[in-house]
């Protein structure tokens, strides 16, 4: 069976598409309403961890890891700190806390998958090109690094991830509807990994 690994993985979204395909998902999040099956906001396959700490032992190699680290710091969004660091006129002094894309990054290297996506904000572009380089893709709202075949990322006419987050205004994960990466990401994700070969397997 096919394994994939999604790191923060908050509502589940970025995994939905694997999940549904029949892949083995495993969820990691630091929030325990995903994990506990007594919530009403309980996620199947989510295991609580903390990033920074834990360690991951798979008795099967990991094919996919993707990671969606917190976007608050990087957002331009009005009452973000970097969105008030901008209209304060700090934005060139203002530094976001990097721990959890630098655990990331250690995850990717000790489980080596063979495809690997880190996903974030059009904000934390300037803060993540030093550790990861350019961006692979731009699809609307969300910014793609990693080693992953080409995907199509069309960006659905009527899609608004504003509308999304509006919906939950009074629920305690408004935020977690708000970064919940979409259906038609997460399928576009699996249909270039599982359709396009990498050159050294024509070969």
């Amino acid at each position: 069976m096919r394994n994939m690994v999604d790191l923060f993985s908050g509502l589940g979204g970025a995994s939905e598409a694997f999940v549904q395909a029949g892949w083995r998902v495993h969820r990691f999040d630091n929030n325990r309403l995903f994990s506990d099956p007594e919530s009403k906001y309980f996620v199947p396959r989510t295991i609580w961890a903390d990033l920074e700490l834990m360690r991951m032992d798979f008795d099967e190699p990991i094919e996919f890891l993707w990671a969606s680290p917190p976007c608050y710091e990087f957002s331009n969004a009005h009452s973000a700190p970097r969105g008030i660091a901008g209209r304060e006129g700090r934005l060139d002094e203002y530094k976001p806390d990097m721990t959890l894309l630098r655990a990331t990054i250690k995850q990717i290297e000790e489980l080596k998958p063979k495809y690997w996506c880190i996903e974030n904000v059009i904000g934390s572009i300037r803060y993540f090109e030093p550790y990861l380089g350019k961006p692979k893709v731009i699809a609307g709202p969300y910014v793609l690094w990693g080693n992953f075949p080409p995907i199509v990322c069309q960006v659905p006419k009527d899609y608004s991830k504003r509308i999304a987050g509006d919906k939950h205004r009074h629920s305690p994960i408004r935020s977690n509807h708000r970064a919940k990466v979409p259906m038609w990401l997460s399928q576009q994700m699996l249909d270039g990994i599982t359709y396009q070969k990498q050159l050294t397997e024509w070969i």
